[in-house]
């Protein structure tokens, strides 16, 4: 065999072992589980696995040592962390503890498991410390790039640095793992502090910057803007805040003439200068700014007016008007204070509302009004359907409606055949409205019934009267009696309208109403002389 060919096959024989050793121990496991069983009921085991569990902490530690050599470092040695010699090494040390323990040398087997598993741990914690390295390097790199913008202002501090991101790539790269990690720390902590700094400066240089604007100092603000964008070209806050400084250029006079008014609290007159001055410069991000400002001003003024409104009103009582006050706050600026505060108030105006609308029924009803009952009882029922008052009330208002509706109609038909003299029909309309009398009555009512009520006692009684012909002429008196000739004719009938008819043969016929009362005339004549 040449010498070329020597490593080859000892990566061979040791990718072998690695597969064909865990299958061995689990073919001997399995085998130790379904041993044969004696004649006297105990098992009978190959020495390994007698050995194996005659000491459970021996067994433990050696499934241990073999799921590193398959799983931990297989991996490793996938990926070209640890060398095939190694891998080796570690293997042929545990065929000597497999020997010792088929042999039933516990103590030895013990001892070249131990020597497997600490190699083990002690090579994969080393690649922990490796990849922990190379990530860190990874970070340290993103974390240069993202602040390479401060090089120029904080030369030294970023140069420093760099040059500890250098010396842990060259000890990176060495496989000087510990010493990288902390090179690569010390320059990320530079790094972080270098960050912290910046942005202090940077967030002072704009409230600095702020304030001055606000004080309408454009020269301080200009160069408070500008240090920033030293420190960061692209600082948005400072590109915007010196886009506005530019802006005021020209215009100074007039922005200090409309704070001055914005300062006196004449919101109303500030916007409209301000407005006046955007027509001619309707672009311009200061005023554009400014306008946002007041308007916002303005919106907290108007809430204030509308919640102390709604104070007012509801202290007053007037529930309606406080809700609606409440809600124009609500629209300036929702909260849910405010909706919960809204929720209340409607409840109380919905309570005090109802108790209104019951007292207003109940009046109507004793008042004998009732419509104005009913329509009271109807809202409330609408405004508080759970309410069991409002809704007795209507009914009670809805059926005396009813019937008064009844009455009113039947005792209107009463008076019309009263008028009429058709006294029948008048008792009829008469008792009809007595069978639905409301218990309360105006007193127009109340007259007029007993108007009619006395109108039915008068004529409550036959009247005599006599019909007087030719025996001639055929008279009937329909309902009465048919058509028949006589001379006269005496009968008793009660208060009443009766049809008369006469007729005769060529002659044109005679036909009138008969108005009957007690107070009438009792005689009648009915006789056809006007010939065709």
């Amino acid at each position: 065999m040449s010498h070329n060919k020597k490593p080859v096959i000892i990566v061979a024989l040791v990718l072998f072992a690695l597969m064909v050793v865990p299958v061995i121990v689990l073919l001997l496991s399995r085998e130790s589980d379904s041993a044969p069983i004696a004649a006297d009921g105990l098992a009978v085991h190959a020495a390994a696995s007698a050995t194996d569990l005659a000491d459970f902490d021996l067994r433990q530690l050696a499934e241990k040592a073999e799921n590193l050599l398959a799983d931990d470092l297989a991996a490793a040695l996938r990926k070209g962390d640890v060398s095939l010699n190694f891998i080796a090494e570690l293997d042929e040390d545990a065929g000597k503890a497999r020997d010792a323990l088929s042999a039933g040398k516990l103590d030895k087997a013990q001892k070249y498991y131990t020597a497997v598993v600490t190699a083990a741990e002690n090579q994969l914690n080393a690649l922990t410390i490796a990849e922990t390295a190379r990530a860190l390097n990874e970070t340290t790199y993103a974390q240069l790039k993202d602040l390479e913008y401060l090089q120029a202002s904080f030369a030294n501090t970023y140069r420093e640095a760099v040059d500890n991101y250098n010396t842990g790539l060259r000890e990176l790269t060495a496989r000087e793992y510990p010493t990288s990690i902390d090179r690569f720390e010390m320059a990320g902590g530079i790094l972080a502090e270098l960050e912290g700094r910046a942005i202090q400066q940077v967030g002072g240089l704009l409230e600095a910057a702020a304030i001055a604007l606000d004080a309408l100092d454009f020269t301080a603000a200009r160069i408070a803007y500008q240090e920033v964008l030293q420190i960061d070209s692209d600082n948005r806050a400072a590109t915007d805040g010196l886009a506005m400084v530019t802006a005021l250029d020209g215009i100074g006079a007039e922005v200090r003439a409309f704070h001055a008014l914005e300062a006196a609290g004449e919101l109303d007159q500030a916007m409209a200068a301000l407005n006046a001055l955007l027509v001619e410069h309707p672009q311009n991000p200061y005023l554009l700014n400014e306008r946002r400002s007041i308007e916002t001003q303005q919106q907290a003024r108007a809430l204030q007016a509308a919640l102390a409104r709604a104070d007012q009103l509801e202290a007053a009582g007037d529930w309606l008007a406080a809700i609606s006050s409440l809600q124009e706050a609500i629209s300036l600026r929702p909260s849910p204070e405010l909706n919960e505060r809204l929720v209340a108030l409607q409840k109380k105006a919905k309570a005090a509302r109802l108790e209104t609308l019951l007292d207003e029924g109940y009046n109507a009803l004793k008042a004998g009004s009732y419509d104005s009952a009913r329509k009271s009882y109807r809202e409330a029922v609408d405004l508080a359907p759970e309410s069991k008052e409002a809704r007795a009330g209507l009914e009670k208002a809805s059926s005396l409606y009813l019937a008064n509706i009844r009455y009113t109609q039947n005792i209107s038909s009463a008076a019309k055949y009263l008028s009429e003299g058709r006294y029948p029909l008048v008792a009829k309309f008469f008792n009809d409205a007595m069978a639905s009398r409301p218990s309360t009555l105006s007193p127009s009512k109340v007259e007029e019934e007993s108007r009619i009520r006395s109108e039915l006692a008068l004529q409550n009684k036959e009247v005599s009267l006599q019909i007087i012909s030719n025996k001639k002429t055929y008279v009937s008196l329909i309902g009465v009696f048919a058509p028949e000739r006589f001379k006269s004719k005496d009968l008793n009938l009660f208060p009443d309208v009766y049809k008369v008819r006469g007729t005769r043969k060529g002659y044109r016929t005679v036909e009138f109403d008969l108005k009957l009362n007690s107070a009438s005339a009792k005689v009648f004549e009915v006789i056809c002389t006007e010939k065709l």
